[in-house]
């Protein structure tokens, strides 16, 4: 049970994603129950969870999903090595070793880690720090995990890529390129776009409709409101008219998609509010690629198309 002391979106993840029999990770866990012979017993503290976790799952209702689809992986890996009978006396010293009832305590760490404990009889499995990574690259690697958690020696981390890809293709030609699969991605454990759209890639477009107006479209909200806000606050006024309205009518576009306020479109235009001036792209070329560093991926005059790969930290495009 859940305790109440959780974030609603999380006790709600519990119930759905992790305590209903039919949920992936159970179906996993009683494939492996059956395999052995004996109960499986997956011991999970989620209000430690929920604390570790905090900053990587800024959306709470991703977070059991994500640590179910962890477990899963670790599941599949253990079921493929007593499934496939790899090391028949591995199985057995797992067996001798956990008691009639192999215990599963989930925790975290930087990297993902399968450790024996004599003093609890059990496996202590680390599902590593933030996003979750695919099921095709986290399986092979507790695979290898278990099969090395009762001697000292343990790989690392930076040869995960390379086990996913050699345990995907461990029947094909060596000499022939190999391209590991990749997994596609749960919806359920998918962040809202007001959060997606946080991570790079950015992607900005420039449309320049004539004299009158100039669209800019980007998948990065804050960079948009960092922009209409500079714009803003550097706009000339046309003093012949009451209240001294500014030249440029600057407007933020919310979209469609995600919670909260966040805007994809940004536009300025002038209409027939002065005859002396019109909207120019060189203000928002410049300050997209001077200032916020977008790189320049296309033009012909009339658009432009940008690319940001490096993350914005926090608070950099607050004034």
């Amino acid at each position: 049970m859940s305790s109440p002391r959780l974030p609603l979106r999380v006790r709600h993840g519990i119930r759905e994603h992790w305590e209903d029999a039919n949920t992936p990770v159970q179906t996993a866990r009683s494939a492996v129950r059956e395999l052995l012979g004996i109960d499986v017993a997956i011991v999970v503290t989620w209000e430690f969870l929920a604390i570790e976790l905090d900053d990587d799952y800024p959306d709470k209702s991703t977070l059991v999903p994500s640590v179910a689809a962890g477990v899963q992986a670790f599941l599949g890996g253990l079921r493929e090595i007593l499934d496939g009978e790899v090391d028949p006396e591995w199985t057995d010293t797992l067996l001798e070793r956990c008691n009639s009832c192999l215990r599963l305590f989930i925790g975290v760490s930087r990297e993902a880690e399968v450790l024996w404990s004599s003093k609890e009889a059990g496996l202590h499995v680390k599902l590593p720090m933030g996003v979750m990574p695919p099921l095709n690259e986290l399986q092979p690697h507790f695979k290898t995990k278990l099969l090395r958690c009762f001697d000292e020696r343990q790989i690392s981390m930076e040869d995960w890529a390379d086990l996913s890809a050699e345990d995907a293709n461990n029947n094909s030609d060596p000499t022939e390129p190999r391209q590991p699969a990749e997994a596609f991605p749960d919806i359920s454990i998918l962040p809202r776009p007001d959060q997606l759209l946080l991570k790079p890639p950015y992607h900005l477009a420039v449309y320049n409709a004539g004299n009158d107006k100039v669209e800019i479209q980007c998948s990065h909200s804050p960079t948009l409101e960092l922009l209409a806000d500079y714009l803003t606050k550097w706009c000339k006024t046309i003093p012949q008219q009451t209240p001294r309205p500014p030249a440029v009518a600057i407007k933020l576009h919310q979209s469609p998609f995600g919670l909260g306020p966040i805007y994809d479109r940004l536009t300025m235009s002038v209409g027939d509010r002065n005859p002396h001036f019109f909207v120019s792209p060189m203000i928002v070329l410049s300050f997209i690629e001077g200032v916020l560093g977008y790189k320049s991926m296309s033009a012909d005059g009339f658009s432009w198309t940008f690319r940001k790969d490096v993350e914005f930290r926090k608070l950099t495009y607050k004034s």
